[in-house]
Formats: structure tokens, sequence, C-alpha cells
């Protein structure tokens, strides 16, 4: 495959229609995209955004969908060696990197040209920077789920370096460290947080750069590291990364339940005082990790999912009312959603989970795929069939009711999940009352012991 020297324009119909269906579908298994340190975004100037890389091609989605803003990325010249990968990549203005490992594949570098593919693509990214655009790089050159960065590679350093020596380092080009944190990036409908990073320029290293490129490029890329492991949490394993952002959004510092942003930020807090704790008082650091498992198991065995739900029964009585009547009002077109989607809707995950096996950092891309193909051809078989049956206006009325009801069956989905454990948590407190209060003076307790150990380590 042969790729010109310009950079791809994605402003065919063709190319909108994938960019749509494909930012609409990521938005709907990921609903709630936040952002912190957005005062941080450089304005109207050309970008290189370096994040982690823990979920595969969903990321460079996400990052556009979170930024607001065309943001092309590198992706391997493999998935451009077909025409429907060809069209998919480059509505996303995708610049392609050729490793050597793919030589004689289709779309790999053909002989020996890795070298000379690389640095057009290099070039073409340069292109993309002085038109004022933005690019995605991810460092750690593969997508991965482990628990601390990987060896950073020095990809981003030499693009960036690169483009601002072609203009006479009067490019203006910002690197942004942003890091990715999914709440559970292989379920649906789960939570991202973006977290900006403080950007920086280049404009100071033409001396350095002219003097000794390879030194120079070996800086910034320590830079570049620098700034993600500010942006990303990081831990010994992942049972610790998965209870850190756990346990900070039980213990609260302002006694209230935590948004995303701050329940990122005080599980960064947390997580730095576990590291010293882990030092300085490892006997105290496990009296308070014994405290969480027991309140974890509490809460385990009573099925609670929400322990701030506990202690707000006035605002639950209101959210409950308005919920009943929410589901009364939608419940026949969301049974008309449910008839029509559900069956192929469900068949996408054990799919997924066949086809990626042990690789987590693939499996929503092969979600979001299949489960929007499953779902469509099932609502065109169910439009065929109705059309024999009783018209081909009803098929086609069908299929343009069948959308709109499956989103409606969702969220009807998710508003009864809501419900029942409201009205759980109703039940319990009437029932329980001492039980809740207990568990309530528990967490307190617990919030209470790592407040202290966090000002003692901070002191």
């Amino acid at each position: 495959m042969t790729i010109s020297g310009a950079t791809p324009q994605p402003n065919s119909w063709l190319h909108r229609l994938i960019r749509f269906v494909i930012l609409t579908l990521v938005r709907l298994f990921y609903p709630h995209i936040e952002i912190r340190g957005v005062e941080h975004l450089p304005a109207d100037r050309p970008v290189i955004v370096v994040s982690n890389h823990p979920n595969g091609l969903i990321d460079p989605i996400v990052l556009m969908l979170g930024l607001n803003r065309p943001v092309s990325f590198l992706a391997k010249s493999t998935l451009f060696g077909n025409p429907f990968g060809r069209t998919f990549m480059e509505a996303f203005q995708a610049l392609p990197v050729y490793r050597p490992q793919d030589a004689g594949k289709p779309g790999g570098p053909q002989g020996s040209d890795v070298k000379t593919r690389n640095e057009e693509t290099f070039a073409r990214g340069g292109a993309l920077l002085q038109q004022g655009g933005a690019i995605a790089l991810f460092p750690e050159g593969t997508t991965h789920s482990g628990t601390r960065l990987l060896q950073m590679r020095t990809g981003a350093a030499r693009m960036a370096l690169g483009a601002e020596q072609a203009t006479g380092w009067r490019l203006g080009l910002q690197l942004v460290p942003i890091g990715l944190w999914y709440q559970s990036k292989i379920h649906f409908r789960s939570s991202i947080l973006l977290v900006v990073g403080q950007p920086f320029g280049l404009a100071d290293e033409a001396a350095a750069y002219a003097a000794d490129e390879q030194q120079t490029v070996r800086d910034v890329t320590r830079r570049i590291e620098a700034g993600l492991a500010q942006v990303v949490l990081q831990a010994e394993n992942d049972e610790l990364l998965a209870a850190i952002p756990t346990v900070a959004a039980w213990v609260a510092p302002a006694g209230q339940a935590l948004s995303l942003p701050q329940q990122h930020e005080w599980a960064a807090r947390l997580l730095a005082a576990y590291e010293r704790l882990q030092q300085t008082d490892p006997a105290r650091l496990e009296a308070i990790a014994e405290q969480a498992r027991r309140y974890a198991g509490a809460l385990q065995t009573l099925g609670i999912k929400n322990p701030w739900a506990l202690e707000l029964p006035e605002a639950n009585r209101r959210r409950l009312v308005w919920l009943v009547l929410l589901l009364l009002l939608t419940s026949p077109l969301a049974l008309l959603g449910f008839i029509l989607s559900y069956g192929p809707y469900r068949l996408a995950g054990p799919i997924a989970t066949r086809a990626v096996g042990p690789y987590d950092t693939q499996i929503s891309t092969i979600k979001l795929i299949g489960g929007a193909v499953l779902v469509l051809l099932g609502w065109l078989v169910e439009a065929i069939l109705i059309g024999l049956w009783l018209g081909s206006w009803w098929g086609l009325l069908l299929l343009l009711v069948a959308p709109p009801a499956a989103y409606v069956a969702l969220r009807w989905g998710e508003a009864r999940v809501k419900l029942q454990e409201l009205a759980a948590y109703d039940w319990l407190r009437l029932r329980s009352g001492d039980l809740v209060q207990a568990l309530i003076a528990q967490r307190q307790a617990l919030a209470r012991q790592v407040m202290e150990a966090v000002q003692t380590v901070s002191v």
C-alpha cells in the first residue's frame, strides 16, 4: 500500500458518517466522560497529547470526545491494510506506524523501508501540527493493563522537536500529558475521567537540540514521563489499584459523596500516603487496611454498593418517587425496545470475551463494534419479518422506531436497577436502623483514620 505525503483530510460524507457513528457508539458505551484540569488545555495552538494507553483503539476516540476537538493519532500500519480499515483510519486522520515485525503483511512495510515509511509518517504529523492540529501519542508504545507506566518510547519527543525545528522554533507547540482513568473499561455504561496535566513547550530546547539531538530527545522524553506520572494512578499491584479509588469514595474528606474528578484526586493522595506509610509505619497501614476490609465485607454481605445512600434518606425518597413515575410512563416503549434488542445485545459480551481471550485491552472495542453490528442485524431481520407478515410499511416503521425504543429500554433498565437499590436501602433503614447507624459509624471511623494518616505523612 502506498501512502502519499499529504495529511489525510477526512471531509468526505463517508468519513463524516463513520466519525459520527463511532463517536456516538463510544459515547453510548461510556456515557460519563469527565475532564479534570481543563484549564491547562492550550487554546488555538498545535498540541501533542501524550497519554497512557489502557484501552486499545478506544483511547484516542475518548480523547476526541473529552477534549471536544479533532485529534489525530498513530496506529500500526496493518490497520490500513484493507479498504475497510483504511477508510476507518482515514476518517479519524490516523497516521500509520510501520513495525519491522509487520513486514510482508497487508499494510506492513515492504522489505527494508521501515525507516523511510516512518519518516514519511512523522513528516505528515509535522504538517498536521503546522496547520494547528492535535495529535495523540501513547509513548508507552503499546496498550496494556499494567498497574504502572511502561518505559517511555522516544517517538513523541522526536515528533515534537522535529516539528519545532522545521518551523524555526516558532510553532508554539505544546506537549500535554493526559491520564485516562476508566472506572471499568470493559463494562458497558461505565465512566471515564481525563486528567489534564501541566503542558510544556519546546522553544527553549533549540540550542540543546542543535548541540545534541539524541540527548535532547531523551531529556524531553523524561519530561513526558514525569508529566504522565502526575496524572496517571499507579500502584504495585491490581488489587491495590482497584481498592484505593473505592476507599477514596468511602472516606471523602468533605463528608459527602465525591464526583469522579474529586475521587481521582483523593485516590492519588491516598496512594501517595500508602507508599509513605509502607516505608515509615507499616503496622498502622495494615490496621487501616484491615478496617477497610471489614467495612467492605459488611457492605458486600448486605448488598450495599453505595454506602452514601444510607446517609441521605430524604433525598433518596424523593428520587424513589421520581423513578417510579419515570418507569411507569416509559414502560411501553421500553418493553418494545427490550423485545427488539435484548437478544443481540446480550450476545456481544460472550463473543468479545471469546474473541480476545485474556487481552482485556481489546474487549471494549470488540463489544462496541460487535454489539452495534449484532443489534443492527437483529433490527433488520425483525423488520423484514414484520414486513413480510404485515406489509413493508410496518417493517419500515419498526426499523425507524427500534433505535429510540432500544435507548429508552437501556435507560429504563438503569432506572430500574437504581430504584431497586434505593428501595432496598430504605427497607434496610426501616427494618434494621441500628445496623445502618453502625455502618455509618464504621464508615466515619474509617474516614477519620485515613484522614489522620494522610495528614501525618503530609507533614
